[in-house]
């Protein structure tokens, strides 16, 4: 059971230790927009309760600081990095 007529594969050269590492594959934009859609969905009821159901000032103090450290991470997350020189 040995092929005959096919020469055997070529090994592959083993990877160099300086090479640079290989930028990770872009993401497609739909799914991009389908998470940022998915993230102010979320962010909804929190907003609601802020708005209609929190009596007291300590809630409403504590609601507002929660979403703007998440818009903070959100923008940083959405901003691409900056090349290093």
């Amino acid at each position: 059971m040995s092929d005959t007529g096919a020469p055997p594969p070529t090994p592959k050269p083993p990877l160099q230790a300086d090479a640079p590492p290989l930028a990770p594959p872009r993401r497609d934009g739909c799914l991009t927009a389908f998470m940022v859609v998915a993230g102010v969905v979320l962010l909804f009821p929190g907003l609601c309760f802020l708005a209609f159901g929190g009596q007291g000032a300590p809630f409403v103090l504590i609601g507002f600081v929660l979403i703007g450290i998440a818009i903070f991470l959100f923008i940083r997350a959405a901003t691409p990095p900056k090349p290093r020189q």
